[in-house]
């Protein structure tokens, strides 16, 4: 745990003030997220422990092939699921305005660690404030972010190359050691900041929406283990943990039970997970808005 706290201590700053690089910050105990989020965290691990599993095929207005497409996924069966996705959205009567096949079929694209595409899926099928949709949102923006900074696979590493790139930036050495080929890169302190503060925004929206998919279906294990995820980015950790330890008897079996199980020991000794995310620099350097050398 010592470790976690020292890899994501930086990253779960509020305010980092105008001479960051190089200085230590002056307010270290700010959370990287809002303190309601906080709040929330507790009242929805303790509403999933008492709330019966929430299965989305069964929920009300499920399209006819929810139950096979999420058959497919849990016997891990990630290309079927999209065929039958597929077939559903392309055989619907009005695909313009089949908003549950569409978001469906960005739920198979999500398990099949394609975020962009699920993300277009949703903003086709319009706003919906059911549980899945909600949670998709959420995951799949999360994991496009993810993705844009070098991680892979659906349900990438609990500590991704990404975020040890942003604590080291903020300790003002080592930016680029996350980009292949690069030598040497001078950053200023509002560059520092932007990267950081990117992060900080994407974690707490999309913990956010983690959240408004539990407090729509409080059962729905998906976005309670998303939830815990974003709150060990958030430097939440004891949140993370009570969330980490109500979800354990329900993610046996499960598809992502794996994924799960290696999350679990990483917050138990986050030093193999930091290791790993050290071996091997971004293959390119993506671009974007608020840090250059980052994205």
């Amino acid at each position: 745990m010592i470790w976690l706290v020292a890899a994501l201590a930086l990253v779960a700053l509020a305010a980092l003030g105008s001479g960051f690089v190089g200085k230590r910050a002056r307010r270290r105990d700010a959370p990287v997220v809002a303190r309601e989020l906080g709040a929330r965290l507790v009242a929805a691990t303790q509403a999933f422990a008492d709330a019966a599993p929430w299965l989305p095929a069964a929920a009300p207005g499920a399209p006819a092939t929810a139950a096979a497409i999420e058959a497919a996924l849990i016997s891990r069966e990630l290309h079927r699921a999209l065929e039958i996705a597929e077939s559903a959205l392309a055989s619907s009567v009005d695909p313009d305005r089949d908003a549950a096949a569409r978001i469906w079929l960005a739920w198979a694209l999500c398990a099949s660690a394609q975020p962009r595409a699920a993300l277009d899926q949703l903003a086709k099928a319009g706003p919906s404030d059911h549980g899945l949709a909600v949670y998709l949102a959420a995951r799949a923006a999360h994991l496009h972010f993810e993705h844009g900074h070098g991680a892979v696979g659906a349900v990438p590493p609990l500590i991704t190359t990404g975020d040890l790139a942003v604590v080291t930036l903020g300790r003002g050495s080592g930016g680029a050691a996350w980009l292949a080929g690069a030598t040497d890169v001078q950053l200023s302190a509002a560059q520092v900041q932007a990267a950081i503060a990117e992060h900080r925004e994407v974690t707490a929206r999309c913990l956010s929406g983690a959240l408004d998919a539990l407090g729509r279906a409080p059962g729905f294990a998906d976005a309670a283990y998303l939830a815990a995820r974003l709150a060990v980015k958030a430097g939440l950790l004891g949140h993370a943990g009570a969330l980490f330890e109500a979800l354990s008897a329900r993610m046996i079996g499960r598809p992502d039970g794996d994924a799960f199980e290696r999350d679990r020991k990483d917050l138990a000794d986050p030093t193999r997970a930091v290791a790993a995310a050290k071996e091997k620099p971004l293959e390119k350097g993506h671009r974007s808005r608020s840090l250059r050398v980052l994205k």
